[in-house]
């Protein structure tokens, strides 16, 4: 669950708050506070709206001695000094965020978005969402999928989507825009009569400034003129719109935690500059009406993302005052929910049973026994379902009602566990009661380590949500609950705290667990009751109740099941890894003439660049770039060894970390076992995704990635690791979708697929075609799946552009009917705006409206994507439902364990591996019926290596 980090530009909104359009302000002793108070009122309305996790203010040093003064002495030159009453405001600013906890950081020589930059780039691994609090433009190159800026004036967070929508370009591209177009305000000289939407069409169409340079004899004169006048200034410019990201800012993630805001220490700074408006405000956070974002466990994260491409909330008409600014306007954020499509606040009367005693355990179990539905909650000593303990649960079968069992508690009145499952149990598996749960795989997950398995789910919210609306920010029970019914729900971190001051749900009363936990049941209840009409008769209505909710019993069962593991293997392993990395470390020191710190990216840039000679691939907005692709082209194209040999220990380190060490730390004590989490609401194309550990992203290309599926291996003795994987299945796919009468006749005829391309395209009998050809072949039937360029072709086969444009004008030849689907799927999706899988999951695709033409070509790639591996990922979801109902009859000896991309696996007696084949196959091939065979292969071994 990412949480998110917000970096508040300090000076840009110190001068924002100072020249807000209202009054001056003064508080009784006569000193200047409007800005002071403007900032404090915007302040708290972002921690409101936002609910930060990770929280610091950022602040630049002198103009005169930032080193961007080096490169150009006139740099920011032409700036008046602020007026003299700023500074003593801004003092206080420093002061009163001081007082909250709240980190400043300050760098000699570097500038506030150079730190930003730092710290976006440090925590690029961190599972965390960083926001930039700010609107300058200079930011926009940091913005990533985890990078995004933020306008707190009108709560919009602008990610690359709204980047390119508002002006044209893409986070990427903003570097190569600014080094073309300067910047004014900060006396960066560009070329005269440039701006923003010539510069982007200029990048559009020649990719970076210098390309703009080198081919400036393709624009008319008078651009011609102007370009070449600027060309000897373009390094220079460059240099000093580029934000560096290695600034020695000395922070960690730990240090920037937000615990709240602390109340007492602000009331007499506020009392003493007469804010009395804000004080109220300041209150209101003691009263626990807002602390930082989180969830309860097992759920997503809480926050819904309001986006650059969003409707904006009207401007209200900025108000004068007498003594303090009106918030309300467009320079300050009213507080609350911001996007007018919310519901009203609910402020209903909420009727929450706290069944603390065993005659009220007995009454809620005699009425729940008679309900038709009802939906259910637990509440855990943390996120791990098969380990952590039971605290309680809660039930609902009304709106805004509900009831809490205490099992576990430090204070207050709790019930034996015993007890609690002996009354409910027969209530919980009768699967004529139906049951809805958000998210509801990790309750059933708490609920059978007790001995309950749940029977008769018909529903859970999260899984509707993300059906209807698959690219909302979050599916998460409180983002859904402020959207959908309007209530504002207490969040686990306002009970628990966070950090090394966070304490575990248990101890606490059971009064204040109660009220937390009867909410989750009510608001599951009322979601269901949001979602359930919207499901009924809607074209995700089959998907839903066939496919996404029976397989949460797969998945329930799947990860009870778990995977062993052989952790004397991982040992031997991450030794030989370690030996390895060590004597590769040597071999770069060698080559490279002297010891550096091989991680640092900067010490490898100049030892490759500078001191050895290589010629740059790519450059980046932080500068020479040492990337993976990068050193792959070099250790091609080169004859030293460096480039290979750092990627060789990159590779190892990042498996060392990732999975060596770590997976041992991820055994079930009680079962010996690791216990993934399989996850249905991750991908838009619906494929599931894993985490704790992450089996998609275990290497399969290299041998230290195979390496790893060695420690994977049977929990039980004469038993095998069974691997059954589709073969080709998106391909075969395309052809079911396509309807191409070559490609359908290639796999009736069971036929080596990319050879028989291969022959086609080459026209060369199959026997002929050589394994340069096949390969080829095969990069251009995988490449059509995922929109592959000319260009990409040319890069991944080693020919030129020409030579790949001419294959794949042949490919499309011979197969015509792949090029009328994929212009098919693309037109659909314009008329549509969307796309859907063969059973009915829509994604849609809002890149297809977009004026950008590179915006454009993403929606089409990925409207083609979609269909092909969403359908694949329809497919297994499907024959995973049809084998765990085999398995069920008790009939077959198998556990499923693992799903991966389109493998299963299987724990299996070694002496049934040939029936269990049979029935896997069996109901893999007939999942869904294709237009073509399926062909699934199956081999099994000692470990997870050996299937392969």
């Amino acid at each position: 669950m990412a949480r998110s980090v917000y970096l508040l530009d300090g000076h840009y909104q110190i001068y924002r708050a100072y020249f807000a359009p209202f009054a001056p302000l003064t508080s009784p002793s006569g000193e200047p506070t409007k800005a002071v108070h403007v900032f404090c009122a915007t302040l708290f309305n972002l921690i409101r709206n936002r609910r930060p996790d990770y929280l610091a203010m950022v602040m630049d040093t002198s103009d005169e001695t930032v080193f961007r003064r080096d490169i150009d002495p006139n740099y920011k030159a032409n700036r008046d000094p602020p007026p003299d009453d700023f500074g003593p405001q801004r003092d206080r600013i420093v002061s009163i965020v001081q007082a909250m906890n709240v980190p400043i950081l300050r760098v000699p020589r570097f500038e506030a978005d150079d730190i930003m930059a730092t710290i976006a780039r440090r925590l690029a691994n961190e599972p965390v969402d960083v926001y930039l609090v700010s609107v300058d433009k200079d930011l926009e190159q940091l913005i990533t999928d985890r990078v995004r800026m933020y306008d707190v004036a009108k709560d919009l967070v602008v990610d690359a989507a709204g980047v390119l929508e508002r002006k044209g370009y893409t986070p990427s591209q903003a570097v190569e825009i600014q080094s073309l177009v300067g910047d004014n305000v900060d006396n960066i000289p560009g070329i005269h009569g440039v701006g923003i939407k010539t510069a982007a069409k200029l990048i559009a169409q020649y990719g970076t400034a210098r390309a703009v340079i080198e081919h400036a004899g393709e624009l008319t004169p008078k651009m011609q003129e102007r370009v070449r006048a600027f060309a000897d200034q373009l390094i220079v410019t460059r240099q000093l719109v580029t934000l560096r990201d290695d600034v020695p800012v000395d922070i960690e993630l730990d240090a920037m935690r937000f615990n709240g805001v602390p109340v007492d220490r602000l009331r007499p700074i506020f009392n003493e500059l007469g804010f009395n408006r804000l004080r109220d405000q300041l209150e209101s956070f003691g009263a626990s009406e807002v602390s930082p974002a989180g969830n309860r466990p097992g759920s997503p994260a809480p926050t819904a993302v309001k986006t650059a491409s969003a409707n904006r909330r009207p401007k209200p008409t900025a108000g004068l005052f007498d003594d303090e600014p009106d918030t309300t306007d467009p320079a300050v954020p009213a507080p609350g929910p911001s996007p007018s499509s919310r519901p009203a606040p609910d402020t209903s009367d909420n009727d929450y049973q706290l069944i603390d005693t065993p005659d009220k355990l007995k009454s809620l179990a005699t009425q729940l026994a008679k309900q038709k539905r009802f939906a259910f909650d637990t509440e855990t000593t943390g996120l791990n379902a098969m380990a952590d303990a039971l605290v309680g649960i809660s039930v609902s079968w009304a709106p805004h009602t509900g009831s809490y069992i205490p099992i576990r508690a430090a204070m207050g009145d709790t019930l034996p566990l015993e007890s609690v499952v002996k009354l409910l149990k027969p209530i919980f598996e009768n699967p004529a009661i139906r049951k809805t749960g958000h998210n509801v795989k990790f309750d059933m997950l708490v609920l059978r380590q007790h001995g309950i398995d749940v029977r008769g789910v018909f529903f859970d919210p999260m899984i509707a949500a993300f059906l209807v609306e698959p690219l909302r920010s979050s599916h998460g029970l409180k983002a859904l609950a402020r959207d959908v019914t309007g209530a504002e729900m207490t969040t686990i971190q306002e009970l628990i705290g966070r950090g090394k001051q966070q304490i575990t749900i248990d101890q606490l009363d059971t009064a204040v667990v109660g009220a937390y936990a009867a909410a989750d049941a009510d608001q599951t209840l009322r979601l269901t009751d949001h979602f359930e009409p919207l499901i009924r008769g809607s074209p995700y209505e089959s998907l839903f109740h066939e496919t996404e909710i029976p397989l949460v019993d797969v998945l329930v069962q799947m990860e009870s099941n778990g995977v062993a593991i052989d952790a004397d293997a991982l040992a031997k392993m991450g030794s030989a890894m370690a030996d390895r990395m060590i004597a590769l470390t040597k071999d770069i020191h060698r080559e490279a003439g002297h010891p550096f710190n091989v991680d640092s990216t900067k010490q490898l840039a100049t030892v490759l660049f500078d001191e050895i000679g290589l010629k740059v691939v790519r450059r980046t907005k932080t500068g020479r770039s040492t990337d993976a692709e990068s050193l792959t082209e070099l250790a091609e194209t080169t004859e030293n060894p460096v480039p290979r040999l750092v990627l060789e220990y990159r590779e190892l380190s990042k498996l060392k970390g990732t999975y060596v060490d770590t997976l041992p730390t991820m055994v079930n004590p009680r079962t010996g076992r690791i216990h993934a989490s399989f996850h249905q609401t991750g991908a838009v194309t619906g494929r599931l995704s894993s985490s704790d550990p992450n089996l998609q992203n275990i290497p399969i290309r290299t041998q230290a990635g195979r390496e790893i599926r060695r420690a994977f291996v049977p929990g039980k003795r004469d038993h095998v690791l069974l691997s059954a994987d589709y073969s080709q299945i998106e391909l075969r796919v395309l052809a079911h979708f396509s309807r191409d009468d070559a490609l359908l006749r290639a796999f009736d005829q069971n036929q080596d697929i990319h050879a028989f391309v291969a022959a086609q395209v080459n026209g060369v009998p199959i026997d002929e075609v050589t394994r340069e050809k096949r390969s080829a072949a095969k990069a251009v039937n995988f490449g059509i799946i995922y929109g592959q360029t000319a260009f990409g072709l040319a890069r991944g086969l080693g020919i030129s552009r020409t030579q790949a444009e001419s294959f794949i004008d042949m490919y499309f030849m011979r197969y015509p009917g792949i090029r009328l689907f994929i212009d098919q799927c693309i037109a659909d999706a314009r008329r549509n705006g969307f796309v859907q899988t063969i059973l009915g999951r829509r994604r849609p695709l809002p890149e297809l409206q977009s004026r950008n033409r590179q915006q454009i070509a993403f929606g089409e790639r990925i409207a083609v994507n979609t269909v092909i591996q969403g359908s694949a990922a329809d497919l297994i979801k499907r024959a995973m439902i049809d084998i765990h109902a085999a398995l069920s009859t008790g009939k077959h000896p198998s556990q499923m364990l693992i799903q991966v991309h389109d493998e299963l696996v299987f724990e299996t007696p070694a002496g049934a591996v040939e029936s269990e084949s049979e029935m896997i196959r069996d109901k893999m091939t007939r999942a869904i019926p294709l237009d073509v065979p399926i062909a699934v292969d199956i081999a099994w071994g000692k470990n997870w290596l050996e299937t392969k």
